[in-house]
């Protein structure tokens, strides 16, 4: 491989590593929706979260279809740690008994916004890169950020509708 050729490959093999992981972080978030909206059963805010755990898959199936377009594929490992994460079923280790009126069910609001914010800061990050490499759908990235900044704003609302439950 040529001189110049290393940085380039370094680049893309920190790029697919960077993807997978978000991929792989991924299957642990649609669970964690899936789990928050347990937490929140017989509440208002019980199907908004179901709602996002399905937009958050969506999210991950867009991610998959992204790192293929780029030419990249998940490591073996990874794929295993997929399949045991998948296996692993709704428990939630941000609130296991998940109690709704305990600081343990604001942190899991908290938890799933920090997430969905690492999420959008990966949209950006490819929307910056799609500006010289011309391989990533920039209308997809734009749509995905959209999401992402709604599902912030969706978490947020559902904080401080609940917040006093908790707190006050």
């Amino acid at each position: 491989m040529a001189d110049r050729e290393r940085p380039r490959a370094s680049a893309h093999a920190n790029l697919s590593t960077y993807l997978n992981e978000h991929l792989l972080a991924s299957e642990g978030g649609v669970r964690a929706f899936h789990a928050a909206a347990k937490t929140f059963e017989g509440s208002p805010h019980e199907q908004a979260l179901l709602a996002l755990a399905d937009e958050v898959d969506r999210d991950r199936r867009d991610l998959a279809r992204i790192i293929q377009g780029l030419g990249y594929r998940p490591k073996g490992w990874k794929r295993v740690l997929t399949v045991v994460l998948r296996a692993g079923g709704s428990v939630n280790p941000v609130n296991l008994l998940r109690l709704r009126r305990s600081s343990m069910a604001q942190f899991e609001l908290d938890f799933l916004t920090g997430a969905v914010r690492a999420k959008l800061s990966m949209w950006q990050a490819l929307l910056e890169l799609s500006e010289t490499d011309p391989r990533p759908d920039r209308a997809l990235l734009d749509d995905l950020v959209r999401r992402a900044e709604h599902q912030i704003a969706e978490l947020q609302r559902i904080s401080r509708e609940t917040v006093r439950e908790r707190f006050a």
